[in-house]
């Protein structure tokens, strides 16, 4: 016959997955707590049980601190008594639980065994960098660069509209904020220029709290959203004035069988171009050029070809000039030149 629980027994006897260090109370991670570790790390309020000897190949610094002369011991508690967690040493790592899980993920083959990565998105990513980062894992770090790179960068990608109207991205103000913060924080500057573009262009009318989020930056930083918006609004009237002449010649040419596609309402791209100059400058290559391949069954004349590539050339420029307009073309250039002699 089983003895009836005592309502007091869930109290006395909280779960084995906690443990006592100091008067708090830690919950063991999930994945990366292996009864046979000799070395705990807390992070948070999350402990961790590992191997001296898979984290000394990874991180020198983590090695080191794994050796601290003081470190923290579980405290012994009875009903803890089959594990086997006294005379495991604990030491304290700075940062968030979450992102060591996910450098432990790397370093211990057995708990990702097909090295999955598309479960990392970019806040996982910023947050590996920072780790990694800080204790030195350079090959996980470079991974993690290149990766958000990817995703937040337009190198290598044909279209980047999408890129900067994803509400979860660039659309969104407090996204970019959080960017130029990591950039900063990280030393990493190819990644402000396009954040930067994205709080010059929101349209903060119609974004809740309005431009609030802007407060979060430097007093510079701020000076650049606004200087830059005007240099990005004067660059586009500098540049493209036979652009503009082009658009307004093409829309309704017919030469030759060419059927370009005409604007809905007349001055919305000069609205577009003003407001949003590198989506409305790839919306005009896509519409012009979607005839030229074909799809309506028509093609471009000589004149309509050379105004799409015209728009193209324009487009690529402008993305080129970002740096420069929003007075970051030094770190940019200095972080290129760190890249190019390694």
């Amino acid at each position: 016959m089983n003895e009836a629980l005592s309502p007091l027994d869930g109290i006395i006897n909280p779960p084995i997955s906690t443990l006592l260090i100091q008067s708090k109370r830690y919950k063991k991670h999930g994945r990366h707590w292996y009864e046979e570790g000799n070395i705990g790390f807390l992070v948070g309020d999350t402990a961790f049980r590992l191997h001296r000897s898979v984290l000394s190949r990874c991180s020198s610094v983590i090695s080191d601190m794994s050796r601290t002369p003081q470190p923290l011991f579980a405290i012994s508690e009875s009903f803890n008594s089959e594990d086997n967690i006294i005379g495991v040493p604990f030491v304290e790592l700075q940062g968030q639980a979450e992102d060591f899980a996910h450098v432990l993920d790397f370093i211990y083959p057995n708990s990702l065994p097909t090295a999955r990565t598309g479960h990392l998105g970019v806040n996982d990513l910023m947050g590996l960098v920072r780790f990694t980062g800080t204790y030195l894992i350079e090959d996980l770090k470079e991974w993690a660069i290149s990766t958000l790179g990817t995703q937040l960068l337009t190198s290598g990608r044909s279209s980047f509209k999408s890129l900067l109207q994803n509400r979860s991205l660039y659309a969104d103000p407090n996204f970019c904020v959080k960017i130029v913060k990591f950039s900063r924080e990280c030393s990493l500057p190819k990644f402000l220029p396009l954040a930067f573009y994205g709080l010059s262009t929101a349209e903060w009318d119609q974004i809740p709290g309005g431009a609030a989020c802007l407060d979060q930056l430097s007093p510079e930083d701020r000076t650049r959203v606004h200087e830059g918006r005007l240099a990005l609004s004067k660059a586009i009237l500098e540049q493209t004035p036979s652009l503009f002449e082009n658009i307004s010649a093409r829309e309704r040419c017919t030469q030759n069988g060419c059927n370009p596609t005409k604007s809905q309402e007349p001055g919305t791209p000069w609205k577009g171009l003003i407001l949003h100059p590198l989506e409305e400058l790839e919306s005009l290559d896509s519409r012009r050029t979607s005839w030229w391949k074909g799809l309506r069954g028509s093609t471009l004349c000589e004149d309509c070809r050379k105004g799409a590539t015209q728009i193209q050339t324009a487009r690529g420029e402008l993305m080129g000039r970002l740096p420069e307009l929003f007075k970051l073309e030094s770190k940019v250039a200095e972080a290129n030149q760190i890249i190019g002699s390694d």
